[in-house]
């Protein structure tokens, strides 16, 4: 009697796991570089379960297909996340259905397997399936002709040069400028022999540390201005390492920003705390994510950390 009894429950919940099918698909399956295109995961739920995911923040995992079919042995990460991940769950009177959506891109073109995630629902873990997303260089208009700039000057007369018309004109510049020059090199006679004073220039470094603190000062998120805090945190760091390494970060995505710093040779270790805090910052744009105090206080420290690890070593009275 008891193997009957456990032979029934197995049938049920074989019966119930099978009900659960994973679904996974693209808004649109073929996409230029650059644009973004809608992932959708899906899984009709029986209602009461309860679920567990853990998206991805920055790159999907995923594996290039070659022209013959053939997959890459190894994982690449030009499948970006554009916006944070979100999901929900759809409700009637007779099932439940979890939805969670990507918005996504990819930066070089071919064809591209995304790896399918996985799903805890209630004890159990369900695959997602594998999904292709194929990605195109951007195409001219045929019949469409390139034109060359054509530029037109127009010609001016010359005319004798009359030298009262030019006093007249301008006579009252040239007398401001002996004013200027003469009380010029007045000043500069006496004070030929006071030492001037030595100026320091803050250094790149030293400024940008300066407004890492002036932000912290300001507590806007006691203000309830905790995305401004953020988004000037992120200009403040863009903007340093814009000028240490003669880029252009401020208008690049996450990924790009990854890419030119590995570019320029920084440490690994540096480019993960860099992408770390900009993508902390993104989340509280995007997501309305809310951290607190202490965490707050942690990413400024990172941000002091990078600007301390890339700054050259500077020595006194240099």
């Amino acid at each position: 009697m008891r193997v009957l009894v456990l032979h029934i429950i197995l049938l049920i919940l074989t019966g119930t796991s099978l009900s659960q099918e994973t679904v996974a698909t693209l808004s649109q399956n073929s996409i230029l570089i650059g644009k973004t295109v809608v992932l959708t995961y899906s899984v009709e739920l029986t209602p009461g379960s309860k679920t567990g995911f853990k998206p991805e923040t920055a790159v999907l995992p995923s594996r290039i297909m070659g022209k013959n079919g053939t997959l890459a042995a190894g994982s690449s990460d030009l499948i970006e996340v554009v916006n944070p991940f979100k999901d929900t769950v759809f409700k009637d009177k007779k099932k439940e259905v979890w939805a969670g959506m990507y918005e996504i891109t990819a930066w070089d073109s071919g064809s591209f397997v995304i790896t399918g995630p996985t799903i805890l629902i209630d004890d159990s873990l369900h695959y997602f399936p594998d999904i292709q997303l194929n990605v195109d260089l951007v195409k001219a208009n045929k019949g469409q002709d390139i034109y060359d700039i054509k530029e037109a000057f127009a010609d001016i007369p010359d005319e004798p040069f009359n030298i009262s018309r030019f006093l007249k004109e301008y006579g009252w510049i040239i007398a401001i400028a002996l004013i200027l020059l003469i009380s010029y090199l007045w000043m500069s006679r006496r004070n030929k022999h006071k030492p001037e004073p030595k100026i320091r220039e803050l250094s790149l470094k030293d400024k940008t540390l300066l407004a890492i603190d002036a932000l912290e000062k300001e507590r806007l998120w006691e203000q309830d201005k905790l995305k401004e805090h953020y988004i000037e945190l992120s200009f403040i760091l863009r903007s340093y390492l814009s000028s240490r390494y003669e880029i252009n970060l401020l208008e690049r995505t996450t990924k790009e920003t990854k890419l030119l710093l590995e570019q320029k040779g920084l440490h690994a270790e540096t480019i993960r705390v860099i992408i770390s805090i900009l993508g902390e910052s993104d989340m509280v744009k995007f997501a309305k994510s809310k951290p607190d105090e202490i965490a707050i206080m942690k990413v400024s420290q990172k941000a002091r950390q990078v600007v301390a690890e890339t700054s050259p070593i500077e020595f006194e009275n240099a």
